[in-house]
């Protein structure tokens, strides 16, 4: 489990969502429907780590992911980017 996020990301996270230095970001496994793809990635800047599986310092923002999110990210690099036209997004 992996986090890599781009300094487009850090600027958005900074100017758009206006986030402080040191703010924990928590990204989790959120339920969208009953499909082949039931489950999208979610990010919510107004959390602080429970039981967290990793948390890491990037750009000055504590990332995190809790234990019970664990399942959709182990094995996995997760990349945040950022664009004019999507704004964050996940590859």
């Amino acid at each position: 489990m992996e986090i890599v996020i781009s300094e487009n990301a850090i600027r958005s996270f900074q100017h758009e969502w206006a986030l402080v230095e040191g703010q924990y970001v928590r990204i989790y496994a959120k339920y969208v429907g009953a499909s082949d793809d039931a489950f999208a990635i979610g990010i919510n800047a107004s959390a602080d780590p429970i039981d967290p599986a990793l948390v890491k310092t990037i750009g000055g923002y504590q990332f995190f992911i809790e234990n019970s999110d664990a399942w959709m990210f182990k094995h996995k690099i997760l990349k945040i980017d950022s664009n004019e036209e999507e704004g964050v997004f996940f590859h």
